[in-house]
């Protein structure tokens, strides 16, 4: 490799006081132009690299420092400064690849270890990232950020009292909202609800203005037993009025007040993958009529897998809004002249609220991915049922109702469910009740409830299955709650993360009866468990989340499993696990029940949306034509 004459050093020196100062313009294109006459100058490409990199000019930054990498193969910075600039471009595993290189030239350099661990994160390999992050706090002791950073990984391990641990050393070094938020919602993960929302109303009162903390703490709310409608409404509205003053865009519609014609929807979510959200959304999608709905989904998030290539697969139009900060999603979705936006999220993780309040589309809609109001005056309807929402119900939301005629959801079994399996208590002579549900929704009531069903029936066992429960101290901690209930706990089978859908499934073959949650229904887990072929219990609750179970039920035929009560709930329970002969034909019918109902009809249920869009639509063109002719 050529060395570069003292001239051209003295001139890469003098771009880099330019980019220093702020004149970033100029240092490169003197960096341009030293580049040019001396093309074998490892320096001048590798500080136009770096320069163009913390420009955000990344691919151009790729080139430059991949060139100076080129000349001089143990340039450990520039591998650094590369991976960097991958990273910009969310490259994450070509980032990481490249600073395993760079930290084989620079062994004692902190700095590469904690990109490193940071790059793992983002590739979603939380183990490597945890290795690395402990790694990088042997050089860098009592590091606030690696420390926070550390509880994060191990939350989405389900290694939550590993989380607990580095969120509170974390915050006791220092006072960050990040860390605030992660341990709240670690804990309410954990069921310790009265401490998940100190931590998330801290991390609220250090940033109020940042929507995604104050939406987790909304979240939590969902899962409190006896908290009112009102109160619920109130909370989400608090949230609209803190952050109205972050509108970005603003303006006339152009879209054609015709209500005759196809209609633009657009579906806003960040869970275009295999998800929950993704079991309702599918056989929409799949069965919106073309000539009557042109789609456009607004994917929130860069992650992606088979779930998502069928999404793109019959979507009209796919939009990665994922690196887009708000103002530009906000262009992209006025560009496309959507008619109708179509929020998938409310206030889960990834949600992109802040578009809705911006009101880009003349009609906006919540449906499907979170169990209450928005609390936003900007959307302005919600989809539900009768069932789900019954009459009365609409004082609890800020939007209007739109019922359904029959349920507001449409399910996709798994095509690698495994076959239904004969009733296990068969072979095992007792009864195991069971539940998948997100350990959440298993609040000390729910525990109380499920508690006094196994001491009315002493032979019974529950098997609770969570990837949480993969924690030890998670595991201890849910024992010890059924222990207080005087259950013995030889009774109480937990289980973890199963290792894919299928055995996940298969699982269901152990369990009698699943026992549904309250005030938080499940959702997933009872069309699991039906398609599987065993029988739920539900418990009707005062909100939207407490109806759900209902919903599902009425609409598969199987009133006689819904309770209104604690008591009704225990004999309901009961009654099947003493009736051996309802379980076996329960078991043998009810996947054919649920593929013959409408919960599995995509058609017939994406013809129930359309209507109800069609409906929306035509009340703003005739609100249009009103205001034109006042």
């Amino acid at each position: 490799m050529a060395k570069s004459s003292t001239r051209v050093r003295a001139r890469v020196t003098q771009a880099q006081s330019m980019a220093a100062s702020g004149r970033t313009t100029e240092a490169l294109q003197l960096l341009s132009e030293i580049c040019r006459k001396y093309p074998r100058d490892t320096e001048a490409w590798f500080t136009r690299g770096t320069i163009l990199g913390n420009a955000g000019q990344f691919a151009e930054a790729i080139d430059c420092l991949q060139q100076a990498t080129s000349l001089n193969p143990r340039h450990g910075l520039a591998y650094f400064n590369l991976a960097n600039a991958l990273s910009g471009q969310r490259r994450f595993r070509d980032a990481a690849d490249i600073l395993l290189l760079a930290l084989k030239l620079e062994p004692r350099r902190p700095e590469i270890i904690r990109a490193l661990a940071r790059a793992e994160v983002n590739c979603g390999r939380m183990q490597e990232a945890i290795r690395w992050y402990r790694e990088y706090l042997l050089s860098r002791p009592g590091d606030p950020e690696a420390l926070g950073n550390l509880g994060a990984c191990h939350f989405h391990s389900e290694e939550l009292e590993d989380a607990v641990t580095y969120y509170r050393q974390a915050l006791a070094l220092r006072s960050e909202a990040a860390w605030f938020d992660g341990l709240g919602a670690t804990l309410c993960r954990q069921g310790k609800f009265d401490e998940a929302i100190n931590a998330q109303r801290a991390a609220v009162r250090l940033q109020p203005g940042n929507p995604r903390y104050h939406s987790n703490l909304l979240m939590t709310l969902n899962y409190l037993p006896g908290l009112s409608p009102a109160v619920i409404l109130q909370e989400h509205r608090q949230w609209a009025h803190l952050k109205r003053g972050r509108v970005l865009l603003s303006g006339d519609y152009v879209n054609t007040a015709d209500s005759g014609r196809r209609i633009r929807v657009g579906y806003v979510s960040p869970d275009f993958r295999t998800h929950s959200v993704s079991y309702f959304f599918e056989p929409l999608l799949q069965n919106h009529d073309g000539n009557d709905v042109e789609t456009f989904c607004y994917a929130c998030s860069p992650l992606q897998d088979e779930t998502t290539a069928r999404l793109q697969a019959v979507a009209h139009h796919w939009r990665d809004i994922s690196a887009l900060d708000d103002r530009k999603a906000l262009e992209c979705i006025r560009e496309d002249c959507i008619d109708i936006l179509v929020d998938l999220a409310g206030h889960t993780a990834g949600n992109r609220l802040m578009l809705f309040m911006a009101k880009p589309a003349p009609v906006q809609i919540a449906w499907l991915g979170y169990p209450s109001t928005t609390g936003l005056a900007e959307i302005d309807y919600r989809i539900t049922d009768h069932a789900a929402d019954p009459e009365g119900n609409d004082s609890s939301y800020s939007e209007q109702l739109l019922r359904l005629s029959g349920c507001f959801l449409c399910y996709k079994p798994f095509a690698c469910s495994p076959p239904v399996a004969p009733s296990p208590a068969l072979e095992n002579g007792f009864i195991t009740f069971g539940s998948f549900n997100n350990l959440a929704k298993v609040n000390e009531d729910v525990i109380g409830l499920w508690s006094s069903l196994l001491r009315a029936l002493p032979d019974a066992r529950i098997l609770i299955k969570n990837p949480s429960l993969s924690d030890p101290a998670t595991a201890e901690y849910y024992m010890d709650r059924f222990s207080q209930h005087n259950v013995n706990t030889e009774r109480v089978l937990l289980l973890g993360l199963a290792p894919d859908t299928e055995t996940h499934l298969d699982t269901y073959r152990k369990i009698d009866i699943a026992l549904d949650t309250s005030p938080y229904n499940g959702t997933t887990t009872t069309c699991e468990a039906l398609y599987m072929g065993t029988p739920v219990v539900t418990l009707v609750g005062q909100t939207h989340a407490g109806h759900v179970g209902k919903s599902l039920l009425s609409i598969l035929g199987l009133e006689q499993h819904i309770a209104t009560s604690h008591d009704r709930y225990v004999a309901i329970a009961m009654r099947l696990a003493d009736n051996q002969t309802e379980l076996s034909r329960l078991r043998n019918e009810l996947r054919t029940r649920i593929v013959n109902s409408p919960l599995c009809d995509g058609e017939t249920f994406a013809n129930n949306i359309e209507q109800a869009y069609r409906g929306a639509w035509q009340d703003w063109c005739n609100s249009q034509a009103a205001s034109q002719g006042s």
